[in-house]
């Protein structure tokens, strides 16, 4: 996800005020074997590395998933180590108790693999959303009953935590409009700008952010333009094409 620092809010963009401050678990004796050794979860496949445990945030990493339906994880995990995962569905920057999709404890060494989906809510916005995965040694990551640490930000004994982002496509978000125009948007995702080819010619391009504000708006001649996407925070876009036609309007994925 493109993280940005600008001191002043732009009304045109998603969530574009200062980067939220999400408070961190603490693993007071480090992680050596206790800790996440690889992660998937729909397109994120991450293995530490050379960051070991001392790199948290991999927000830059995303998939996507439709509200209401599962995302598959895949967690595999050092000696004797649960897993938690949290979504922070209301963007509150904070993990509440009914934002964890799921925790589970059962260990094993050298290493354990917990194959799971977690439930996405039917009626959760369009939007990008941090996810957390914990891998704590010696518990759940949830239940307090755990003395070897429990909760988002809770103080464990050993493990590791890694938060990715999670761009969810919701019922009433932004979604695909099926038009007697033609309209293609490549690459889809995009990342630095996408290129907007259409049947017929064109007369004006709306780009339109996941509440439905303006992003940009231009006078565009012919079938083919290409619009800078760099600037744009990662998440979900409608794309509305103006044609003598009518308007045709495709979902666009910036990553």
């Amino acid at each position: 996800m493109k993280e940005r620092y600008a001191l002043v809010c732009s009304a045109l963009l998603i969530g574009a005020c200062a980067k939220a401050q999400y408070c961190s678990p603490t693993f007071d004796f480090g992680c050596f074997s206790w800790n996440a050794q690889s992660i998937l979860a729909g397109t994120i496949d991450w293995t530490p590395g050379a960051d070991d445990c001392s790199v948290s945030d991999y927000t830059s990493l995303s998939t996507t998933v439709n509200a209401g339906e599962d995302l598959g994880i895949t967690v595999v995990n050092g000696n004797w180590c649960g897993c938690a995962v949290w979504v922070d569905l209301d963007n509150s920057a904070s993990f509440e108790d009914s934002e964890n999709l799921y925790y589970i404890y059962v260990g094993g060494s050298p290493s354990y693999t917990y194959d799971f989906s977690v439930s996405i809510p039917s009626g959760t916005p369009t939007g990008s959303y941090r996810m957390r995965i914990i891998s704590p040694w010696g518990s759940d990551g949830f239940s307090s009953s755990s003395t070897n640490g429990f909760g988002p930000c809770g103080a464990y004994q050993y493990g590791s935590f890694n938060d990715f982002t999670l761009n969810i496509v919701g019922s009433n978000g932004v979604g695909e409009v099926a038009t007697r125009t033609a309209v293609s948007l490549s690459p889809n995702p995009a990342s630095d700008v996408v290129t907007i080819t259409s049947g017929t010619a064109m007369e004006q391009v709306t780009v339109l952010d996941a509440q439905g504000r303006v992003v940009e708006q231009h006078r565009v001649t012919g079938d083919r333009t290409t619009l800078q996407t760099d600037a744009w925070m990662s998440g979900v876009y409608l794309v509305q094409v103006r044609t003598r036609e009518g308007i045709a309007s495709q979902r666009l994925l910036v990553d």
